[in-house]
C-alpha cells in the first residue's frame, strides 16, 4: 500500500478509535463501543500497517478488551496519574502475544513507552471529558504500527 494512502488510512483509523472511545465513556451509548470498537480499530490498524492475520489477533483482542474495562480505580473516585499508567500499560501489553509471535521487541517496547507516557501526559492535561477521552482512543491507536518497527 503506497505510504501516503496508508497513513491517511491509519490518521482515519485513529480517529475512529478517539470516537469509539468517547461513546462508551458517554452516557447515550453502552460502553462496549469503546471496549469493542477500540481494540477492533487496533487490529484493522496493525493489519495496514503490515501484521499479518493470524490466531494471536483473537487473543490480541482479548486482551486489548480487557484492559479497555478499568481504569484501574475504584468507582466514584478521581483517576490520578498513576491510573493512567496503568491504563497505557494495558492498552500496550495487550499487544504482547505479538510481540511474541513476531519477534519484534523493539517496536513493542517502544510502543509501550509512547503510549503510556502519551495516556499519562493527555490525561493530566485536559480538563474535558469528551477531549479526553477522545485523545486516549487516539493515542492508542496511531501508536500501532510502532509494533511493527523491528
Amino acid at each position: 500500500m503506497e505510504i501516503f494512502y496508508q497513513g491517511w488510512v491509519i490518521i482515519t483509523l485513529s480517529i475512529l478509535s478517539g470516537i469509539l472511545y468517547r461513546m462508551g465513556g458517554s452516557d447515550s451509548y453502552d460502553t462496549k463501543w469503546r471496549d469493542m470498537g477500540c481494540p477492533a480499530m487496533a487490529l484493522i490498524t496493525l493489519f495496514v500497517s503490515g501484521g499479518q492475520l493470524s490466531w494471536w489477533w483473537v487473543v490480541c483482542f482479548g486482551l486489548h478488551f480487557g484492559s479497555m474495562t478499568t481504569y484501574w480505580k475504584k468507582k466514584g473516585t478521581d483517576a490520578h496519574w498513576y491510573n493512567w499508567v496503568f491504563t497505557g500499560l494495558g492498552y500496550s501489553l495487550a499487544y504482547l502475544p505479538y510481540a511474541f509471535l513476531s519477534g519484534i521487541w523493539t517496536g513493542f517496547l517502544a510502543r509501550i513507552i509512547l503510549t503510556t507516557a502519551g495516556i499519562v501526559w493527555w490525561s493530566q492535561k485536559q480538563g474535558d471529558a469528551v477531549k479526553e477521552e477522545f485523545g486516549r482512543g487516539f493515542i492508542q491507536n496511531i501508536t500501532i504500527p510502532i509494533l511493527t518497527i523491528g
